[in-house]
C-alpha cells in the first residue's frame, strides 16, 4: 500500500483538458509544451495544498486530499494559474470514505468523482454536495441543482466553484434511462469497447449466463451514446414478453412509432437496446429487417445467446478481476449494513470472498451473507458468428462483471468516461482513457 495516500476520510480531485483533440490539430508539435506547461500548474497547485497525485496518464490529473478545502483551494488555483490560455481544464471534486488496498484506493467514491468531472465543461470546477458540506459557511460557490450523471444513479447536488457562465453540465437531465440501484464498478474497460464497436458495427449482442450483468453493462453503453445519434437512444425491455411476434409492437411502444415500424425508422438515427432476447430468438429475422430498412439504425441487444443473424458482433461477458470483485462486494456489503471499514487489512478479509463471486449477482447474495461460495472464472473470447458478413473475431482480456438493472417497462432516451486493469475511466469527447485505481 502506498504509504503517502490519505486514508479515512478523502476527498478526491480529478483534472482534464477540455478539447485536446483540437489543440493537437491547431498547436501541431506546440501542444507537448502547452501540455508540460500544464502539468506545472497542476503540480505546482497540488505540492502547495498536501494533495497526493494518484495517478496520472496524458493530460489528465487524479488527486487525493486529507482535506476538502485543500482540493478546493488547489482546483482554484489551477483554474486561475491556467487563466484564458489555451488549456482548459474541467475538473471534479467529491470526497468519500474509499478502501485502501496494495493496489491503490476502491469504491464508488473515485467513480463518482471522476464523473463529475467528465461532466464540468473547460475551466469549470464542479463538486458535491458531499464536498461542499465539509467546506463549512463559504461563499464563492453556485448552486447548479439536482443532476443525474452518467452512472446512471439517483440525481447528484452539484455546486461550482465561482460564477463564471458555463453551457449546462453535460449530464443526462433531458434522458429517461432508468435509475440503477448502484453505479457500475469494474466495467470501464468492456463499456469503452461496446461503445467503439457500436460506432462501427450496426448490431453488437452482449451474452452470457443469467447474473452475469449483460443488462446493467448495456443500460450503461446506452447512456453513453445519449447524444451521438441525432433521434435518441431507447431501452426495450423484452424480459417479460412471451410471445416472439410482438417484438415488433414492443419496440414501436418504446420508441413511440405508429403501426408502420420500419417505414418511422427509415431516415432517422437511433439506437435501440433490445434487453433479455434470449426467450425470444426466433423474433431475430424482425431485427435482420429493421437493419435492412433503416440504415441509420443500430442495435445493442442482450441474450444468454447470440441471434445469429448476418453482421451480428457476439461480446461475451466475462466474470470480475479480482481487484474489481473486491469492490463490488464492499459496496454490495456496506449497501446491506454489513460494517466494511476502509483499511487495507479490510480489503485482504474482503478479497477471497469476492474472489470467489465474481459474478455481479452472486457478489451481492455472498455480501448478504457474509460466505463465499466456490470460485468460478470463466475465460471467453469476444467473436462473431461464422456466418457473419466479415470475420470480426477480437480478442479480449480478462474481464470483469457488474450487476444488473430492474427489469421493467420499455423506456425511451432521446437527446443529444474508460480504463484497464481495475482502474476507473475518465473518458471525455473520446479523447483518451484516464486510469485511476479504485
Amino acid at each position: 500500500m502506498r504509504e503517502d495516500l490519505p486514508s479515512g476520510t478523502v476527498t478526491f480531485l480529478f483534472t482534464d483538458v477540455a478539447g485536446s483533440t483540437k489543440l493537437l490539430q491547431e498547436h501541431g508539435n506546440a501542444y507537448a509544451d502547452l501540455l508540460a506547461a500544464h502539468r506545472d500548474v497542476v503540480r505546482g497547485a497540488l505540492r502547495r495544498h498536501s494533495g497526493v497525485e494518484v495517478d496520472t496518464q496524458g493530460d489528465a490529473f487524479f488527486a487525493a486530499f486529507a482535506r476538502a478545502s485543500d482540493a478546493v483551494a488547489a482546483a482554484d488555483e489551477i483554474r486561475d494559474g491556467l487563466g484564458d490560455g489555451p488549456v482548459r481544464v474541467r475538473i471534479g471534486i467529491h470526497t468519500g470514505e474509499p478502501l485502501v488496498t496494495q493496489e491503490g484506493y476502491v469504491g464508488l467514491d473515485v467513480h463518482r468523482a471522476a464523473r463529475i468531472a467528465a461532466a464540468a465543461h473547460g475551466g469549470q470546477v464542479v463538486l458535491s454536495r458531499t464536498t461542499r458540506d465539509l467546506l463549512g459557511p463559504t461563499s464563492g460557490l453556485r448552486d447548479l441543482g439536482e443532476h443525474r450523471l452518467k452512472d446512471l444513479t439517483e440525481a447528484e447536488r452539484l455546486f461550482q466553484l465561482g460564477d463564471d457562465e458555463f453551457p449546462p453540465l453535460r449530464t443526462l437531465d433531458a434522458t429517461n434511462l432508468p435509475v440503477a440501484a448502484s453505479p457500475l464498478l469494474g466495467r470501464e474497460r468492456e463499456v469503452a469497447e461496446l461503445v467503439e464497436l457500436l460506432g462501427d458495427r450496426r448490431l453488437v449482442t452482449v451474452t452470457g449466463p443469467g447474473g452475469t450483468g449483460k443488462t446493467r453493462l448495456a443500460l450503461q453503453v446506452a447512456a453513453e451514446l445519449v447524444g451521438t445519434v441525432s433521434d435518441g437512444v431507447f431501452w426495450v425491455a423484452l424480459g417479460p414478453l412471451t410471445d416472439p411476434a410482438l417484438v415488433p409492437t414492443e419496440i414501436a411502444q418504446a420508441i413511440g412509432a405508429p403501426d408502420d415500424l420500419g417505414g418511422f425508422l427509415r431516415g432517422r438515427e437511433l439506437v435501440l437496446l433490445l434487453d433479455n432476447f434470449e426467450h425470444l430468438l426466433d423474433a431475430a429475422p424482425t431485427v435482420a429487417d429493421l437493419l435492412a430498412t433503416a440504415a441509420g439504425l443500430r442495435v445493442l441487444a442482450t441474450s444468454r445467446a447470440p441471434l445469429r443473424i448476418s453482421g451480428e458482433v457476439e461480446y461475451p461477458l466475462d466474470p470480475l478481476d479480482p481487484t474489481n470483485a473486491v469492490a463490488l462486494f464492499v459496496e454490495r456489503a456496506r449497501a446491506v449494513g454489513r460494517d466494511i471499514e476502509p483499511d487495507a487489512a479490510a480489503g485482504d478479509r474482503a478479497r477471497g470472498r469476492a474472489r470467489a463471486a465474481p459474478h455481479p449477482r452472486g457478489a451481492a447474495r455472498t455480501a448478504r451473507a457474509g460466505v463465499a461460495p466456490p470460485d468460478r472464472r470463466l475465460p471467453r473470447r469476444a467473436r462473431a458468428p461464422a456466418h457473419s458478413a466479415r470475420d470480426d473475431r477480437m480478442e479480449l482480456r480478462p474481464a470483469r462483471r457488474r450487476e444488473p438493472a430492474s427489469a421493467g417497462a420499455a423506456r425511451g432516451v432521446r437527446g443529444k468516461f474508460s480504463g484497464r486493469g481495475g482502474r476507473v475511466g475518465l473518458r471525455s469527447e473520446g479523447e483518451r482513457t484516464f486510469g485511476a485505481r479504485r
